[in-house]
């Protein structure tokens, strides 16, 4: 038996209690987290430059990138080029808590939905465009389908909701497609007459066919363009 093994059986076997090794990385991002906590800092705003910040919390580079590289991964900042990191968000439960627990009800948070996703969505539609895999294609256009052949209207819905979430996940953001996803299921449903069902769908689908062609062209721009469109078209539809 090697000295070191013999050693720890030791401390084993008189309980001594042996430390974790914290690595140095993570002492960083709890020191950036305090920071934002302590500054104030929300959604949008610019961290410190790494210069500033290693100096500040006394680390190397190595640590303080590290640090930011698993916060950028966390949903938490995001590099913004020429203008250094930003915060994203305080974490992704917060976006998710945020959405869920809107105190608003009835068209006002309809309203204020729709004005969510027309900020968030083209954006998310131009990723996916420049991201998309032919698998992700593929199942982005057989929801499409489904939406297009579907008689019931709330399945249909259904339909809809999977082929706004199989765009977003199509982005490679995990951030991005849970928090639509908590958008979709907050989304009320609406009342209307047979009529005013076919016309939706009518919209829905000719706005699904530009999106779709957009992505099949890695077309960035066109599909924000497009699914900016879109959700614009279905909101004077709706509300």
């Amino acid at each position: 038996m090697s000295q070191t093994r013999s050693n720890a059986l030791e401390k084993l076997k008189s309980g001594t209690k042996t430390t974790p090794t914290v690595r140095a990385y993570e002492s960083v991002v709890a020191k950036i987290r305090s920071l934002i906590e302590q500054d104030k800092l929300g959604p949008g705003d610019i961290l410190p430059p790494e210069r500033q910040l290693s100096e500040r919390f006394k680390v190397s580079r190595h640590s303080l990138r590290e640090a930011i590289r698993v916060m950028q991964e966390q949903g938490v900042l995001a590099a913004r080029q020429g203008s250094g990191n930003f915060i994203q968000a305080t974490s992704q439960a917060d976006l998710v808590r945020a959405l869920g627990f809107s105190k608003k009800s009835g068209k006002r948070k309809l309203f204020d939905l729709f004005q969510l996703r027309e900020m968030l969505e083209p954006q998310i539609a131009g990723l996916a465009a420049e991201n998309a895999n032919a698998d992700q294609l593929a199942i982005i256009k057989n929801f499409a389908t489904l939406v297009n052949e579907t008689e019931d209207f709330q399945t249909g819905q259904k339909h809809d909701q999977e082929f706004h979430e199989a765009i977003a996940a199509a982005t490679g953001n995990e951030l991005l497609f849970n928090v639509l996803r908590e958008i979709n299921k907050s989304m009320l449903p609406t009342a209307s007459t047979p009529a005013e069902r076919q016309r939706r769908d009518q919209v829905s689908n000719a706005g699904h066919r530009r999106i779709i062609a957009a992505l099949e062209a890695h077309d960035a721009k066109a599909a924000e363009a497009a699914m900016r469109l879109h959700i614009a078209e279905i909101r004077s539809e709706v509300i």
